[in-house]
């Protein structure tokens, strides 16, 4: 099964970066959302309706069904990436503040690093490590509330380091799909496996779905075509270019983007810290992808 030739790096970092973009204003269009429902209805819709738009566009594209032998990886990057991430994070989040998840789950790209060096061979440099370390520091400074002087590891930091491990793992198993497969195969084959499980939910989604405002279903829709639809098929036409830790690591840019757009959007006020740990990430992210 051959697969079309990748875009050029400098094409695939474009890409990522405004994939970087529209997955940072999903945190704004989630807290909006959240003030109507509850998470794992949310996360429900969100998959169901994400799933919906990638079956029409495997339609229109004709795209392939994958060969049997590839199936077992895409059920597992499938179920990584979408369906276990998503019910841990959920689960983790309930028992510690969002600034705390959002500072485990940026641990991704050390274990996608890692699963990349034992199973892709991509070799990382002091320099790239030191520069992810700075990156993880920068966004722990813009997420950690020190004034509450709450340090302590609750049950839902290990749900959410399990999240972490769980995309790093979506992300290598990804990296080699797609060197038999074209970014939007593996992109909605993964959106709609990963959504099945969450069918378990429907009784309680259809019933907390009543709630929902119309601007809610606007912002779910948003939240399902684009971040998830649109941006995962960003995501996977660059990880066929780049490396898969160079990848991973971009994905700590998300926080400060995120900060920026949830209060030009909702006017959540920016974390204290944005300008400290900002500039950090920004050359953490810098140093982590020089060869």
């Amino acid at each position: 099964m051959n697969n079309p030739a990748p875009v050029t790096p400098r094409t695939a970092y474009a890409l990522m970066m405004f994939t970087i973009v529209i997955w940072a204003s999903a945190f704004a269009g989630l807290r909006y959302v959240l003030r109507q429902v509850d998470s794992m209805t949310m996360t429900a819709l969100r998959l169901f309706i994400a799933a919906g738009f990638m079956i029409a566009v495997l339609v229109v594209m004709n795209t392939r069904v994958p060969d049997r032998e590839d199936w077992p990886k895409l059920l597992a990057a499938s179920l990584f990436g979408f369906s276990i991430y998503h019910y841990l994070l959920n689960v983790g989040t309930e028992t510690i503040t969002a600034g705390q998840a959002s500072f485990v789950i940026s641990t991704i790209p050390i274990w996608a690093a890692l699963l990349a060096w034992r199973f892709l061979d991509e070799r990382l440099t002091l320099k790239n490590w030191g520069g992810m370390l700075l990156a993880v520091v920068g966004v722990g400074l813009m997420s950690l509330d020190f004034s509450t002087g709450d340090t302590n590891l609750r049950i839902g930091t290990w749900f959410v380091l399990a999240a972490a491990m769980c995309a790093g793992a979506n992300i290598v198993i990804c990296k080699d799909l797609l060197k038999r497969y074209r970014a939007i195969e593996v992109a909605a084959y993964g959106a709609i496996i990963g959504a099945l499980p969450f069918l378990l939910h429907i009784p309680w989604t259809v019933s907390a779905s009543a709630n929902l405002e119309i601007s809610g279903w606007l912002v779910l829709a948003y939240l399902g075509i684009i971040p998830i639809g649109l941006g995962y098929w960003l995501s996977s036409i660059a990880l066929a270019a780049l490396p898969a830790n160079h990848v991973a690591q971009l994905l700590l840019l998300i926080p400060p983007v995120a900060a920026i757009i949830a209060w030009l959007t909702i006017a959540e006020a920016p974390p204290q810290m944005l300008f400290v740990g900002g500039p950090l990430i920004l050359v953490g992210v810098f140093l982590g992808r020089q060869r």
